[in-house]
């Protein structure tokens, strides 16, 4: 080969490797490359410095990087999967801070009583059950409440006796706080006459003394323990029917509040059967018999985050609409009663004082103000015979606060765990129960932020429902789905709404916190979980109704896509 024919030959070389270069270049290495990228749209990362890009990358089941569209398409890759936003807007995966998960699952076999405007309705819908299911079979539902009746009196059994005479029936109201049974049930349960209510509960009677049909709060056992489970098959079948549902508005996980080890069980075989595309952050009851044995056996994590048990649930008082709750007077609509104490203050030290020696976190349900007051004095002496630095422990539901108690939360690193939706749900009613003093400090949610703490958000499932739209929606308004009140209950109400970012950090972040989980949970950045929800247009900026209306067109969980409605 002569001279000029090896420079024209090594002159097309180097024109090829000019090309090949500025290719090779901006390929990303493959460890950063992506699996997944969402783009051309608004992310809100909910980072401490609210960073809102319009992309985001995904690596096996964590964020890589979030930024503008040029920043993150260079992390694609020839394997790379993109998905065009099109302008949608994409938060980190929404958690429900305080659910009953396995309650709302095995409601899906119960008659649905939400929403019933009478106990005539019910007791048509029982009459059709009982044609359907035979004589002397259970007859089982949730979800009615007497407050949205013309008569907002409890119901009796009677009307439930003509619709099913032969078949006992156990309908639990709303809140899960009462039950109405008919005399079929009360007959099964030996509650009579001379039955005496237990400690926590209370067997309602008429001005005969004799049992009306409701039982309140541990009343409720009585019947309770009568009444047939669900075999272990089928409580599977509707556990994965009910996270399904809730994937399909937007949850990527829940605080489920209270079971044993049934349920633990039962959740460890549906993530070892890949039926689990879902986070469950579970706590233990109180009142199990083996709480010490099950605490021994320390925090438990399965399926790397999926199923997580390091908390325990407690109760201090009852509800508010069963007036359940324990306040520290007597109610404004019932004179004659202050509540019912579920647990004591004693009883409520000692559960806590075990759970933090064992190293897990506590978490009481309590609503009244006399609830709460019990449930921080309580908490007050479990620190002083257990310190700890970061215990994170909470109050769930955390309703009518006294004014002197308000600040303990945040002296006492107390976390007020609330649900959105109980305030608009229960206002109209509320005030007739605690009067207008009172009422002042319920569901006060500005007036607790402002002492420094935090509040995650929940629903209390199935006693709201699980859509948290519904929440979000109730925390920057305070109004119903329709609009109403415009105009306040009560002055003050409407200065204790949650501003959207607020909102938006008690369903992610602040749910996160609330279970230990924010160092890999509850935003999009880099290094974390890749939970993320897809909507339909930006809930931070539309007009508040407009969040109701926002579609869930995909969620997903550690990188993968649990539910998809494009």
């Amino acid at each position: 080969m002569n001279n000029n024919y090896l420079t024209r030959f090594l002159l097309i070389l180097t024109a090829l490797a000019l090309l090949v270069v500025p290719f090779v270049a901006c390929q990303p290495r493959v460890e950063e490359q992506a699996d997944f990228i969402l783009h051309n749209g608004t992310v809100y990362t909910v980072s401490d410095d609210w960073k809102i890009a319009s992309a985001v990358a995904i690596k096996g089941n964590q964020v890589l990087a979030t930024g503008s569209d040029d920043e993150i398409l260079a992390f694609a890759g020839p394997e790379t999967q993109k998905f065009d936003l099109e302008g949608k807007t994409v938060v980190p995966g929404l958690i429900d801070a305080h659910a009953h998960l396995t309650g709302y699952a095995s409601s899906l076999d119960q008659l649905n009583l939400v929403g019933t405007a009478s106990a005539e309705e019910i007791a048509d819908m029982v009459g059709a059950k009982a044609a359907e299911v035979g004589e002397g079979n259970w007859i089982t539902g949730r979800g009615w409440d007497q407050n949205d009746w013309p008569e907002k009196s409890f119901p009796t059994h009677a009307i439930l006796d003509q619709a099913a005479p032969e078949n006992p029936v156990a309908l639990t109201r709303i809140d899960g706080h009462a039950t109405w049974a008919n005399a079929k049930a009360l007959e099964i349960a030996g509650v009579t006459r001379g039955t005496q209510s237990p400690p926590g509960g209370e067997i309602i009677l008429d001005q005969r003394g004799n049992p009306t049909g409701i039982l309140v709060d541990a009343a409720q056992g009585l019947i309770r323990r009568h009444v047939p489970s669900a075999s272990p098959e089928r409580l599977k079948e509707l556990a994965v029917q009910a996270v399904n549902n809730c994937l399909a508005v937007g949850l990527t996980g829940v605080h489920d509040m209270g079971g044993g080890p049934a349920q633990i069980e039962m959740y460890k075989a549906l993530i070892e059967e890949g039926r689990f595309p879902f986070r469950v952050y579970f706590n233990l009851s109180a009142s199990l018999s083996n709480l010490d044995e099950l605490l021994a056996q320390g925090q438990q994590n399965y399926g790397d985050g999926r199923f997580v048990v390091r908390s325990i649930k407690c109760y201090a008082d009852g509800a508010l609409g069963s007036r359940g709750a324990l306040l520290l007077e007597p109610y404004s609509d019932r004179p004659d009663s202050s509540g019912l104490v579920v647990n004591s203050q004693e009883v409520l030290t000692d559960q806590a004082t075990r759970a933090l020696r064992a190293g897990f976190q506590v978490s009481t349900h309590a609503i009244g103000d006399g609830g709460n007051r019990i449930t921080l004095n309580a908490y007050e002496a479990a620190l002083q015979a257990v310190p700890r630095e970061d215990h994170r422990m909470r109050i769930e539901h955390a309703q009518i606060i006294a004014p002197d108690d308000i600040p303990r939360f945040a002296e006492l690193g107390v976390l007020p765990s609330m649900q959105p939706t109980h305030c608009t749900s229960d206002l109209p009613w509320a005030i007739d129960r605690v009067g207008m003093e009172r009422i002042k400090g319920a569901y006060a949610w500005r007036t607790l932020l402002n002492t420094g703490v935090i509040i995650p958000c929940g629903s209390d499932f199935p006693v709201e429902l699980i859509d948290p739209r519904l929440g979000l929606y109730a925390a920057v308004t305070r109004k119903h789905p329709d609009g109403t009140p415009t105009e306040p209950y009560y002055p003050e109400q409407f200065q204790e709404v949650l501003t959207r970012e607020e909102a938006l950090k008690g369903f992610t972040i602040w749910a996160a916190y609330a279970a230990f989980a924010e160092d890999w949970l509850g935003s999009l950045e880099p290094g974390k979980r890749a939970d993320l929800v897809v909507f339909d247009r930006d809930i931070m900026k539309v007009d508040p109704a407009e969040i109701l209306e926002a579609a869930i067109v995909m969620t997903m969980v550690d990188g993968q896509v649990a539910y998809d409605n494009k």
